[in-house]
């Protein structure tokens, strides 16, 4: 435990030194505020063998901008999803709450921006927190949920104008490499955990034969004058083999978003021009 606790203060420390100044672009900073939801497919062993399934709602808020260096070639993106679910079995009795939140931090280079096409890849930092609550179970009811992950990113979008409108449409996708998890073993309980201090096989370190995971974002923009919006479809999925215990969620989003600029560079046709993305 003071090993994972070290290595989460250790990535947060980056991510401060790095985000406080990554995200101050030249002439800008692209921000973006979605909301959605979709469907969940959830399976926790630790909690129940049963597979359940339901509904989610989602809030995503990013932050995408050009990073203050000299050959303008890197950029940074910061993004935070709030996620909750509800889920029931097949069966029909029982019913599961669960609340996620996700936070990534994205160093981007950018090889190729030619013909309105653009392909931007990069190391991503990620931090996930939460927990699931089953309401049929009378002991050890609820989980929680606890990651840090080293991931690779890449990010390609091809810009293009349709009846004298802007239009975009991009294509994300994030896969983690290497992390740590908290993930108790069947039968350990929260109480021998964190009252008695039996925290020994709680944390463990993740990598894609154990944590095999995909986030994959698809969207599209259009700018109507001085607003520009977004539709995503975005699919999740969360994988992980922890001990003798299973935990796999996968969900398929649809989000509609506003984004905006934060410099209001539309009402200035020299800025617009200079838009390097």
């Amino acid at each position: 435990m003071k090993k994972f606790l070290l290595f989460l203060l250790i990535i947060a420390n980056a991510w401060y030194a790095v985000g406080a100044q990554q995200l101050r672009s030249k002439r800008f900073v692209e921000s973006a505020l979605s909301l959605g939801g979709g469907y969940t497919h959830l399976l926790d062993t630790y909690l129940s063998p049963q597979r359940y399934s339901g509904g989610h709602v989602m809030l995503q808020s990013e932050r995408f901008g050009q990073l203050a260096y000299e050959n303008g070639q890197w950029y940074g993106q910061s993004r935070l999803v709030i996620h909750g679910d509800y889920t029931k079995p097949a069966s029909g009795s029982g019913l599961t709450i669960g609340g996620m939140g996700d936070y990534s931090y994205t160093c981007y280079y950018r090889p190729l921006h030619t013909n309105g096409w653009s392909l931007y890849m990069g190391p991503q930092g990620q931090l996930r927190i939460g927990g699931i609550y089953n309401l049929r179970n009378s002991n050890n009811p609820a989980q929680l949920k606890l990651g840090v992950n080293l991931a690779a990113s890449a990010l390609g979008k091809y810009s293009f104008s349709l009846w004298n409108t802007p239009m975009s449409v991009r294509l994300q996708a994030d896969m983690p490499l290497f992390g740590f998890a908290f993930g108790p073993d069947y039968g350990q309980s929260y109480y021998e955990i964190f009252y008695l201090g039996n925290a020994e096989g709680c944390v463990h370190m993740t990598a894609p034969h154990n944590n095999l995971s995909l986030r994959t974002g698809l969207g599209y923009e259009v700018q109507l004058r001085s607003c520009t919006m977004r539709l995503t479809w975005q699919e999740d999925l969360y994988h992980w083999r922890l001990g003798n215990q299973q935990y796999r969620m996968l969900t398929h989003s649809v989000m509609l978003g506003y984004v905006s600029n934060l410099y209001h560079v539309w009402r200035d046709d020299e800025a617009r021009q200079y838009i390097p993305y």
